[in-house]
């Protein structure tokens, strides 16, 4: 089986260096670089491209956030943010942006070297895979290839962040049943971001206003105050 790839981000060589060391203790490959731009140029001439992104926050030139952004117009693989400020608005602006998770200096190696291994696990297999017998999910106009990682949505295809297609996924395995706060946070961030209902907020406005451009309703995920996410079931919908 072949190594991951993960692409460390940070304008401290000695934080480099030493992430680097420890991912390829445990059997990762390394490529490494030290701002957004040079980020950006590695991703873009890897072969094959990277697994994963460690992309610190606070750079000098092309910060994290603006470098996520560009990545986002290309990718959807997994970005761990690292910053060294805990500012709650930080988080929602990494979110928003399509991060995965995020992590703050100065933290343990031991905790990033999970949290990399738990992002990896969860974007190569969609929440709901396991239930269903097809690797294709449809719900009227909507149609997810899990494997693939595509979505389209009314015939066109749509680029959407790891955590947007997983979430999209886990209430396309059951249209018309809510999910919970609490399931869909599990599901996508794992167990420790429980209770973090922003989060969700956040990813399904994201996904709304992209289906929206698609031509689709944005009421077709509905919010439950207090509960949850519906997403309507259309699968009658298509009869003529």
């Amino acid at each position: 089986m072949d190594r991951p790839l993960i692409l460390v981000v940070d304008d401290e060589s000695k934080i480099r260096r030493l992430i680097a060391a420890n991912l390829e203790t445990l059997g990762f490959d390394v490529c490494a670089a030290g701002d957004g731009e040079q980020a950006l140029e590695v991703f873009r001439t890897c072969s094959p491209p990277p697994d994963l992104v460690i992309l610190d926050l606070m750079m000098p030139g092309l910060d994290g956030l603006a470098a996520l952004e560009r990545l986002r117009a290309q990718s959807d693989v997994p970005v761990i943010l690292v910053t060294a400020r805990n500012e709650g608005q930080d988080k929602m602006r990494g979110f928003a942006g399509g991060a995965d998770d995020y992590i703050t200096k100065p933290f343990a190696l031991d905790e990033l070297l999970a949290r990399v291994q738990a992002v990896l696990r969860r974007s190569r297999r969609a929440p709901g895979a396991a239930s269903v017998a097809s690797d294709e999910l449809i719900n009227g106009p909507l149609r997810i290839k899990l494997r693939a990682h595509a979505c389209w949505a009314a015939g066109q295809e749509i680029r959407l962040a790891n955590t947007e297609f997983r979430l999209l996924a886990t209430l396309m395995a059951q249209p018309g049943a809510v999910m919970t706060h609490e399931h869909l946070l599990h599901a996508v961030w794992g167990a420790a971001h429980i209770g973090e209902v922003q989060y969700l907020r956040v990813a399904f406005a994201r996904i709304r206003r992209k289906l929206a451009q698609a031509g689709l309703d944005r009421s077709l995920i509905s919010a439950y105050s207090g509960v949850g996410y519906v997403l309507r079931d259309l699968r009658d919908d298509t009869a003529p």
